[in-house]
Parts: C-alpha cells; structure tokens; sequence
C-alpha cells in the first residue's frame, strides 16, 4: 500500500486482520490503479480491458470478506494484461513501455541512496557545457551562429550567448 499511498500507509499492517480495514485499502488501491490504467497510452480495446478487469477486481472485493480463487485469478489476468498478454493465445499483443518525466526522474535521484536536490541544477549546468562544446566543435568546422541554431534547435541569439559565456 505504502507503493499506492506512501506515508498515508505508514503503519497500517496492523489493520490487515480487519477484513472492513483490508477491504477499505484494497479499494482505494484499486481505484488509484483504474485512475493510472486511464493514462496508459495504448490500444482502445486494451485500454477497455484493462480497466474492466480492474472494476471487476474491485466489485468482487466489495462482496467478498475472504480472499477467493476467483479473485486470484482476476488479478493474474490483470497482471497479464498489464504485461501485454491478450487474446488467451499465450502471446504479447501489446508491448509495455516505461518512461519517466523530469520530476519522476529528479524524484528517484533524491531517493536512491546518496540522492541531491540539487540534481536538476547539476544536470542543467552540465547539458550547458555539453551544449557550449557542440557549439565551440561546430564553429571549428567552419559553421556560423545562424547555422549551429539550425542544427540545434534553437535561436541564434542563444547560441551566442553560450559561446560568450553570457
């Protein structure tokens, strides 16, 4: 729960025994699974399927006091689709892919053991110096300001400000 919720579940394995407590949590990580199923990019029917397997997931909890073999293979059914399996052929249809944003990738580095908040302000000012040497390599290669801007994507004006060490 505590991959659901972070601190919120702190603490809550006391409640496990607590079929009314167990079943509260189940739900509302369920529902933050529908909430991220809805931000997979991927096929409408996937998508569909998906996220029915989780609401069907999710009434059966409400119903249930006891874990079932009915629920179990619900969720090994979901955990297939969400490994891109479909069709009950035995094949991937779908291919999972992973990727962070910015902020996802600023959080892990201040998690990992030895993690700085100041890592965005190392990794700008070192991708500034990247940049500085393609543009000083370029300009070796007989390119001019309005030129590297092209290659670069980005404004001229830019491009000397960098060079100038502005």
């Amino acid at each position: 729960m505590c991959q659901f919720f972070g601190d919120k579940a702190n603490g809550i394995a006391y409640q496990a025994s607590d079929k009314t407590s167990r079943r509260q949590w189940l739900l509302k990580a369920l529902k933050a699974m529908l909430k991220q199923a809805d931000k997979i990019e991927t096929t409408t029917r996937h998508k569909k399927v998906l996220m029915s397997e989780i609401e069907y997931l999710s009434e059966k909890i409400k119903k249930s006091d006891e874990a079932s073999w009915e629920i179990i293979f619900m969720f090994f059914s979901l955990c297939s689709r969400l490994l891109g399996y479909d069709y009950c052929k035995g094949l991937v249809y779908n291919t999972p892919i992973y990727h962070q944003t910015k902020g996802q990738y600023y959080n892990e580095k201040i998690f990992e053991e030895g993690g700085d908040a100041l890592q965005h302000y190392y990794d700008n000012k070192d991708a500034i110096s990247v940049r500085k040497k393609i543009i000083d390599d370029l300009k070796k290669q007989g390119y001019d300001d309005f030129k590297i801007a092209l290659i670069l994507n980005t404004t001229e004006y830019q491009i000397k400000k960098l060079r100038k060490n502005l």
